[in-house]
């Protein structure tokens, strides 16, 4: 009986340690996306349902949404309420909270890396998402793409 609790023990030890290191590898992936943004502008973290930042530039106010997407293939957009993340393991739908409805600048970051965006135009095409696209009243670009997103002449 000991043997049975022993092993229970290390399972959920092991189990805490992934947990603990795949939060801290987000936090990491978030404090990046912070800091690039400050460069750009006044970064403010918000409470509000749809998104997390407000980003006061220059020239306008932009709301700012982040999307967690480990392991993902690709991040389709069906229409300004539906939002798919596609992965080896199946897809999932993203829940909006309201953020197509926000009225002003909107941009939207998902990380780490996912593999594609693609916005659909219809029930047959598809289109890649570049940084300054009109994605349904969004923009939608990767962690990566953040300095091309504020600067499109800097590749």
């Amino acid at each position: 009986m000991f043997e049975l609790y022993l092993g229970i023990g290390i399972l959920l030890i092991i189990v805490v340690v992934i947990i603990v290191i795949i939060e801290h590898n987000k936090q990491k992936f978030v404090h990046a996306i912070e800091s690039k943004l400050n460069q750009y502008g006044t970064l403010t973290k918000v409470k509000k349902e749809g998104y997390q930042y407000e980003l006061q530039t220059q020239n306008e106010q932009i709301s700012i949404r982040l999307i967690y997407a480990p392991s993902v293939n690709e991040v389709s957009f069906n229409s300004k309420r539906h939002w798919q993340l596609f992965a080896s393991s199946g897809k999932k739908m993203i829940e909006t909270h309201g953020f197509q409805d926000v009225q002003g600048t909107k941009l939207i970051i998902i990380f780490p890396q996912p593999g594609k965006i693609v916005k659909y135009i219809n029930e047959n095409e598809v289109v890649f998402v570049k940084p300054k696209m009109d994605v349904f009243g969004m923009h939608v670009i990767h962690i990566h793409q953040i300095e091309t997103y504020f600067n499109p002449e800097a590749k």
